[in-house]
């Protein structure tokens, strides 16, 4: 691994003082950087909340990389700070601690008057007594199994729809009647997840900017003899390209010739993290809905200007050769950013020199942290609030004691911040007075994001009616209210009012693909008591949408085990066979047709539980290079799919499995060296969190996943 940059120009990294690292910032004009709280009463910083009164909750992951080895990471050093401003002046004079003696805590969210706290592999419920935790109680015990500080699930985002979301992860939680709930869900992101007005979700991954969701969470059907083609779930929004205003040498595969550019700094992202829907009310009007992105290893913050049209969201760049804010300082390390009540936005240091962790860390790294001595001192953290510097900051809120009616005045802010907290409030006071409040905002159609923060808040109250939503459509004037009024809709497919929620999805007026597509996705949620309705409606608005993919994955996504009956109405449409829609249900119908026979990876299989495990395992460990869908990463890892070292002889797969791999590959006629692929992929023999069993399954899962066919792995060739 040779040195891409010589020593001698590399700059030193000193540990500078909050006002020092203040005073290095770079930020765009027109906006100021103020310190809201540093070492000591915060350290190693890696997310934070707000709870209804503006306190902000912070976590601490202080055993996170002590040495260069993590020996160390399972120390119960971590711990919650409470910040609080008691005179309402924008300073945070009052802090203590919530809780301690966690190991390696990764994510919070305020609930039921008390605190979720992510602390693997459990997911804890903690009351809340006046800031001293209280009782816990164990929410999920399997919330982040395996993997390391890098790979686990995090976030805990509510959204509008109620539900309570994760970056890398493929579940969702929801607290309604006493129990915590948990249901599946697309798998989303790294590290960081927020949501836009409507509940859209966005997130990244290290080496991309920004992704996000065209759809809201859930309304997607999978059928197993489909393969979604359409991007409407994790698509790129942004070029991933990077301008720090220092050389970088201090990035873990910086060696690579696609790492840095000529000047030494990075060209393109490489840890990007914690992306935040901007949604407050400090900035500028064109900085609503712009997601702000963070690059530690890039000392950067980026800003992405997003655009919606007809519900596909795009991103760009606001200028070139600069970023929203930057810094010289090689220890300024932003992990995450938030929309604060005050309507600024917040920022996350973790404020340290070595973020990589060990798993991944490379020899030329450890030179890199040996030569500057970055791997001490341990004991820092910031969190900065960024401001435009001609306007006054908003109020702090104090929506804890605030009267019903009062919060539901509240869903008409004009910060997301207070709207989302107002409907979360209401829904746990579980306040049915205000039901009449709730039903004149869903259908006053002046704001239209209030309406949508109205019925949601109905739904969550479980008060929630199909009159409502027949009367919100009918004043919808907004694509995004008319969508969100089908998507409600179909939660009444198993109810009483079924036939005339159903009716209000295939009549409900407005064309166009936003609605269009979710009339297609709520109508398949009434398939099971009216199929052959749906099926001549979903016929009829075949012929229209034929040729688009994301159309033809929406009409074939929710047909599992009626191809064939849906097939026999299309036989009097003009429906070509060259087109996507024929060609998939072509595909679909052979899977159904073939089902009995192909058991491998049938549900009902006895093998069924086994490579299940193995899925599990794949989507925690391997994803995120590898790709959900085995066809790998641009500039991490290969494709797995048809390639020999996964087909061929299972010795070798496992014993790349456990011992990892280094240097060129050649994968279906193609050698691809360090600037195609990271050049290190780690093993699992040492791992303690991955069993020979557990093993067995993951390889045994990547050689008959997607449309892979070849024998299954036992664990006692594993264990040989």
């Amino acid at each position: 691994m040779i040195d891409p940059i010589d020593a001698g120009i590399i700059p030193d990294a000193p540990v500078l003082s909050p006002q020092e690292a203040l005073a290095d910032f770079v930020v765009e004009p027109g906006f100021d950087v103020d310190l809201i709280a540093a070492e000591p009463d915060i350290v190693a910083p890696v997310a934070l909340t707000f709870d209804g009164d503006g306190a902000i909750w912070v976590v601490e992951m202080r055993a996170y990389m002590e040495d260069i080895e993590g020996s160390t990471e399972d120390k119960p050093i971590g711990s919650i700070r409470v910040l609080r401003d008691l005179d309402g002046d924008h300073e945070y004079e009052t802090v203590s601690t919530f809780l301690d003696g966690l190991v390696l805590p990764r994510a919070i969210a305020i609930a039921n008057g008390g605190l979720l706290v992510a602390e693997p592999p459990n997911l804890w419920f903690y009351e809340n007594d006046n800031y001293v935790a209280g009782q816990k109680t164990l929410v999920d015990s399997t919330y982040a199994v395996g993997g390391n500080p890098e790979h686990q699930p995090n976030g805990l985002v509510r959204a509008i729809d109620n539900w309570i979301y994760s970056a890398k992860a493929d579940f969702r939680y929801r607290f309604r009647n006493g129990v915590w709930e948990k249901d599946k869900t697309e798998y989303r992101g790294q590290w960081g997840i927020s949501q836009d007005d409507y509940g859209r979700l966005f997130y990244n991954h290290n080496s991309a900017t920004l992704l996000g969701d065209n759809l809201t969470p859930g309304v997607m059907h999978y059928n197993p003899h489909h393969e979604i083609r359409s991007r409407n779930f994790g698509a790129p929004k942004a070029s991933n390209k990077v301008y720090p205003i220092r050389i970088n040498p201090g990035v873990n595969r910086a060696y690579r010739k696609v790492t840095l550019d000529d000047e030494g700094k990075l060209d393109n992202m490489t840890a990007a993290c914690g992306p935040v829907i901007y949604r407050g009310t400090n900035f500028p009007a064109s900085y609503y809905g712009n997601a702000f992105v963070m690059e530690p290893a890039g000392n950067l913050i980026k800003r992405v200007v997003l655009k919606d049209s007809s519900g596909v969201v795009s991103g760009s760049f606001p200028y070139e050769g600069r970023e929203f804010l930057a810094s010289t300082d090689e220890r300024f390390r932003p992990v995450n950013s938030y929309t604060a009540p005050d309507g600024s936005l917040l920022i996350v240091d973790m404020y340290r020199g070595v973020i990589q962790h060990s798993t991944y860390l490379t020899e030329y790294l450890q030179r890199q942290i040996k030569a500057r001595g970055l791997e001490q001192p341990l004991d820092l953290g910031r969190i900065y609030r960024v401001k435009r510097s001609d306007a006054p900051l908003g109020e702090q809120p104090g929506l804890i004691g605030m009267p019903s009616s009062e919060l539901v005045k509240q869903l008409q802010h004009g910060n997301g911040w207070w709207r989302d907290t107002a409907q979360q409030l209401l829904i746990e006071r579980d306040d049915h007075s205000i039901a009449r409040q709730l039903r004149d905002l869903a259908r006053d159609d002046s704001r239209p994001v209030s309406q949508v923060h109205a019925l949601w808040t109905l739904e969550g109250l479980q008060l929630l009616t199909i009159t409502d939503l027949e009367r919100a459509a009918r004043t919808a004037r907004s694509a995004k209210v008319t969508t969100n009024v089908l998507r409600l809709a179909a939660g009444f497919s198993e109810s009483r009012a079924a036939s005339r929620a159903l009716a209000l999805i295939e009549n409900t007026r407005g064309g166009g693909r936003e609605i269009e597509l979710q009339r297609i996705l709520s109508m398949h949620s009434f398939r099971e008591n009216y199929e052959d309705r749906v099926l001549d409606r979903l016929a009829g608005l075949s012929s229209t949408h034929s040729s688009n993919q994301e159309f033809v994955d929406a009409i074939v996504g929710g047909l599992s085990g009626v191809e064939t009956r849906f097939m026999e109405r299309l036989a009097d449409t003009r429906i070509s066979e060259s087109e996507p829609l024929y060609a998939s249900l072509e595909q679909a119908r052979f899977g159904e047709q073939m089902r009995p026979v192909l058991t491998a990876l049938d549900p009902g299989s006895e093998h069924a539980d086994f490579l299940n495990r193995g899925r599990a395992a794949y989507n925690r460990d391997c994803s995120m290079c590898h790709g959900r869908d085995g066809k790998g990463l641009a500039a991490t890892a290969p494709s797995l799919i048809r390639s020999k070292w996964v087909l061929q002889n299972p010795e070798t797969v496992i014993k790349i499995v456990l011992d990892g791999l280094s240097g060129p590959i050649e994968v279906n006629g193609q050698v691809l060296d360090e600037d195609d692929v990271l050049d290190v992929m780690p093993g699992f023999r040492n791992s303690e969190a991955m069993s020979d069993e557990e093993l067995a399954a993951l390889v045994s899962y990547v050689r008959n996943g997607w449309s892979n066919r070849a024998g299954l792995v036992e664990a006692s060739r594993v264990e040989q």
